[in-house]
């Protein structure tokens, strides 16, 4: 069962070394462990928890020390937000220009590895081809092969540079589904060989570049395989992947308790078929009964001769070569100081603010500027964030873009539903006023808030439109003075808006094709 449990990254739900994290060890010998919000409070408690797993796999004589792993890609995916380690998202980066995505992933880096954390699951080198792909989106960095290729690879040597593992993902691409794998398994019925010069394409280069791990994607390639994800499908995860990609890196599955594996084939025949198709490491973002389930599955599939034990050596192999290359070979120091040190950083912040501001795009106007924001009757309409699929955490503060600008900019801010109208939105539009400033959040997907857009463009009043989620909501858009692009709902980009409406200046360009 140790050899199984060195194969598996897992999660627990507390902000300390809990008895589940404890179980994992002692249990199933579980080698390696992935944060989420849930277990970060701040830069100094995550070292401190780093430093208490770090304890916890050296108690269990495990020669090596653990893949501690985080989705930190920036922007609304986004595990640690204090200070310096919050940074602009992937689309974001790219409409504010091609030189920061380096220094992101060097600084990111930089800041994880000192509180312990050495994997991070960025870059997302998904090619978001789909504008309605409901899980990728603005974590892409664009719908060009060759600009994801470069800023993902960008990002890979700043992480790389400074001793963090990056896993791209999802292999080999998540980007032209319209589906949530976390709710199904999406389909990709595009032919080989467009797949070969579009969403294979960033991969490639990422490999070429030095890429020591990556994190699989729950698409079925029906020209490919027609019957198994990609996380379970041997023709992607050896014939294209160790065979024709000559990838010798870590494959880390995506999460097995996604819909995509255990509501359609079971954690315990998906985690026998991750491993039979060619998968290192089988990530488990909740339960331990989850665990339980996968792990006692591969251990009958290896008593019963269906796995041979050597394919667990394999795996064990490119594990130990991986963590031998990152320093993870003994008990590991970690400075919470340091951590809280660099999070504080005023530069950096200063640094990750510019790149958001330089990403605010003018997608459309019929004459805004700075006298416009300066009207005395202002009123803004926005939902408050959320956590709007399963890949993002609800943050520990609320934000909204609206009460946001009120205070800095005048005027009324408005909270409105996240689909739907309210009694207090109904008596904002029984009132006067001279311009209406709109958030609209991922709205292609919610037709409430298409609703309120339709009542405003009916007002006749001007009407300026931000877009607080993906550009496609541009689409949506029939009459308006100005249509914004902001890429995220963070704090950096409600920043970053507020200052290109009270300056008349956006800087950023879509890296996307809008209709």
């Amino acid at each position: 069962m140790k050899k199984i449990g060195r194969m598996i990254i897992a999660g627990f739900p507390s902000p300390a070394v809990d008895g589940q994290a404890k179980r994992l060890v002692r249990d199933y010998g579980v080698g390696n462990f992935v944060l989420f919000t849930r277990n970060l409070l701040s830069p100094g408690q995550a070292a401190e928890l780093c430093d208490g797993l770090h304890s916890l796999v050296a108690e269990d004589k495990d020669e090596f020390a653990p893949f501690i792993g985080v989705d930190q890609e920036g922007g609304p995916v986004s595990r640690i937000c204090s200070g310096a380690s919050l940074f602009p998202g992937a689309m974001a980066v790219a409409a504010g220009g091609t030189d920061s995505a380096y220094g992101i992933g060097l600084r990111c880096g930089r800041i994880l590895h000192a509180m312990g954390i050495n994997t991070n699951f960025a870059p997302v080198l998904d090619v978001n081809i789909s504008p309605m792909n409901p899980i990728i989106g603005t974590r892409s960095f664009s719908d060009d092969p060759a600009l994801v290729a470069k800023l993902g690879a960008d990002m890979l040597r700043g992480l790389k540079n400074a001793g963090v593992l990056a896993l791209v993902k999802h292999f080999p691409g998540h980007g032209n589904v319209s589906d949530d794998s976390h709710l199904g398994i999406p389909e990709n019925n595009v032919p080989r060989e467009i797949l070969e010069r579009t969403e294979w394409m960033p991969f490639r280069k990422a490999f070429e570049e030095g890429a020591d791990g990556l994190m699989t994607a729950h698409v079925r390639y029906t020209d490919v395989d027609d019957q198994r994800p990609a996380t379970l499908s041997p023709a992607i995860m050896h014939d294209l992947l160790r065979v024709r990609m000559g990838f010798s890196g870590l494959a880390f599955t995506d999460c097995m308790e996604m819909d995509a594996i255990k509501r359609c084939f079971g954690l315990r025949k998906g985690a026998v078929m991750a491993v039979e198709a060619g998968c290192d490491l089988l990530t488990f973002s909740h339960t331990i009964e989850a665990v339980d389930e996968a792990a006692h599955g591969v251990y009958d599939a290896v008593k019963s001769g269906r796995i041979p034990e050597s394919r667990l050596d394999e795996s064990l192999t490119r594990i130990a070569a991986v963590k031998n290359k990152y320093g993870l070979v003994s008990r590991q120091h970690i400075d919470a100081a340091y951590a809280e040190k660099l999070c504080a950083d005023r530069q950096w912040q200063k640094t990750n603010a510019d790149i958001s501001e330089a990403s605010i795009t003018l997608l459309s106007t019929i004459g805004v500027g700075p006298d416009v924001i300066k009207a005395d009757k202002k009123v803004f309409f926005s939902p408050e964030s959320a956590a709007l699929t399963r890949v993002e955490d609800n943050r520990h503060t609320k934000l909204c873009f609206s009460l946001s600008c009120a205070e800095s900019l005048g005027g009324t801010g408005v909270v409105t539903p996240l689909n739907g109208i309210d009694q207090g939105v109904e008596a904002m539009l029984k009132k006067d006023f001279d311009v209406a400033v709109l958030g609209l959040y991922n709205a292609r997907f919610r037709p409430g808030q298409v609703q309120l857009l339709r009542l405003l463009e009916a007002s006749g009043k001007p009407l300026i439109v931000v877009l607080l989620g993906a550009p496609y909501d541009a689409a949506l858009v029939r009459r308006a003075n100005a249509v914004i692009a902001a890429y995220e709902y963070t704090p950096l980009s409600v920043a970053a808006v507020i200052k290109a409406l009270r300056d008349g200046r956006f800087p950023g360009r879509s890296p996307v094709r809008l209709q």
